[in-house]
């Protein structure tokens, strides 16, 4: 633990040393031993010497680079190369020289001279050399450097590679002129679609521009864009923009060739404004979205079922990042969505969410006591009709395809076993290349409760048959009883006549 915590505060000295950059006013050469030196250009094309005497002997030692800061003002620093190294002094070297090049310049040489007196009397010693100016540099340049003896002998030199720091530096951010700005700070009115930009620490004795623009590879500007003037003792403007995409930036830079452009853009974490660019062409039947930024996305179509739920329809998948997305013979239902996903989550956008553009349905109707669906469309069109199992997934079977005339509904005759309850119909364009689907399960068929409706009457007209044929059995059996008992009556009264009448004779 203690050895990664010394290991990690070298790394964070490191790190510090090379951010730091020393200032000086002015520039000059030092040798250590109380030598006395002079540096001077220095351009030759000779060839190394060699000498007998200096063979395997080390005569370089330590090379050391770094960046000094030359500063006439506080914003007017210019950037140097600093060089340390340790000589050992002989007779033979009148000094050293100090190299530099790199890919955008050509080789530049000073040297540094050791007076005779002083090279016979510390013969053998070893001297610092530092060299506070070798050459004027830019921000981020490679820089080659190389140390040799002087006069040039063969192996013995010294090289370095050195980068000097960018602007990302706070030190070169404030008084290096290519380096400097500006800092930017906004406020936005979305009610009027306004960025109000306040620019501060820019250089003073240059104008300032400031734009809105879309970040790709390059900013692209906008109509939005204002000068600052060098004189104008406020530095606000206020900018004009359409959509809060999270592209869209301020961009501000000093009035000057090769300018460093500092950008902030308000809206970077507004990716849901990426996803309102979906257009249709309705001629053409064709759904598509052009990305307003660069976003690696996959797009994909989807049928909407609720207020989450979007199952996508298949073979509509597409990636993109910088292209436009373009889905051919699309059907323009409401449930038809595009979905959006990137790393940061998905998007689903409905554009035919309007019941405006429903243009064909389906509905069930019942002719001649047989189960039917009406098809209707405000187009022509070719619809597929199919009866599916209820399950998960459905099962389906296509019943037949019908070609649909402009407001001309088309019933097609089912058969009674749709009025199951777990048999659906479905039904989807079927001349288009992505297109949703209607739905429609636990049919309740008009037919059934026909046939209840008429089993119920014959039923009552039974019941009440039986009961008037028992109640005329009573009343009959009740009158055979009557005319019984009456004729009864007669033939006794007949009798008690012709006895009386047998009496008198």
């Amino acid at each position: 633990m203690r050895s990664a915590l010394t290991l990690l505060l070298i790394g964070w000295g490191v790190l510090a040393q090379e951010n730091w950059i020393q200032r000086t006013m002015t520039c000059g050469t030092h040798c250590s031993q109380g030598l006395h030196c002079n540096a001077r250009p220095h351009f030759t094309l000779a060839p190394c010497k060699r000498s007998q005497a200096l063979i395997n002997s080390t005569v370089l030692h330590n090379l050391k680079v770094s960046t000094v800061m030359k500063c006439e003002k506080k914003q007017n620093c210019s950037l140097h190369l600093k060089v340390t190294a340790t000589v050992q002094i002989n007779e033979l070297l009148r000094g050293v020289s100090v190299c530099t090049a790199s890919p955008s310049m050509l080789e530049h040489c000073r040297v540094v001279t050791f007076p005779r007196k002083a090279r016979a009397r510390l013969a053998g010693q070893l001297v610092e050399v530092q060299d506070d100016c070798v050459i004027e540099v830019s921000p981020s340049q490679n820089v080659q450097v190389t140390l040799r003896t002087f006069p040039d002998y063969c192996d013995m030199t010294l090289s370095r590679a050195y980068r000097v720091q960018g602007c990302d530096n706070a030190d070169l951010r404030s008084h290096v002129p290519s380096c400097i700005t500006g800092k930017i700070a906004y406020a936005v009115d979305m009610d009027r679609r306004e960025i109000s930009v306040r620019v501060s620490d820019m250089l003073e004795d240059r104008n300032y521009h400031l734009r809105l623009c879309h970040r790709w590879d390059i900013c692209s500007g906008t109509e939005a864009y204002t000068l600052l003037r060098r004189e104008d003792p406020f530095k606000n403007a206020t900018l004009r923009f359409f959509s809060p995409l999270p592209c869209l930036c301020i961009e501000g830079w000093t009035s000057m060739v090769d300018a460093p452009r500092i950008q902030v853009c308000p809206f970077k974490n507004r990716t849901e404004e990426l996803w309102s660019g979906v257009t249709f062409d309705s001629e053409k039947g064709a759904l598509s979205w052009e990305p307003g930024c660069p976003v690696k996305a996959v797009i994909t179509l989807c049928q909407r079922e609720g207020e989450s739920d979007c199952e996508d329809l298949a073979n509509s998948t597409q990636t993109t990042g910088r292209k436009k997305v373009t889905y051919a013979r699309v059907d323009p239902h409401p449930k038809l969505c595009m979905k959006f996903t990137t790393d940061a989550g998905s998007w689903i956008k409905c554009p035919f969410s309007d019941r405006n553009f429903l243009e064909w349905d389906l509905m069930m109707t019942e002719g001649q006591g047989q189960p039917q669906a009406t098809l209707t469309s405000r187009i022509r069109t070719k619809l597929s009709l199919q009866v599916c199992q209820n399950g998960q997934p459905l099962e389906c079977g296509e019943i037949t395809s019908v070609t649909v005339e402009k407001m001309s509904p088309v019933p097609v005759n089912l058969t009674g076993d749709i009025c199951q309850p777990d048999v659906c119909i479905r039904v989807r364009r079927a001349d288009v290349q992505f297109s949703t689907h209607v739905l429609q399960c636990h049919l309740q068929c008009t037919r059934n409760r026909q046939y209840l409706c008429r089993a119920d009457w014959i039923f009552v007209s039974a019941f009440t048959f039986v009961t008037l044929m028992i109640i005329a059995g009573l009343a009959g059996n009740i009158m055979l009883t009557v005319y019984q008992k009456r004729q009864a009556n007669r033939r006794h009264a007949r009798y008690h006549q012709y006895e009386h009448t047998a009496g008198k004779s």
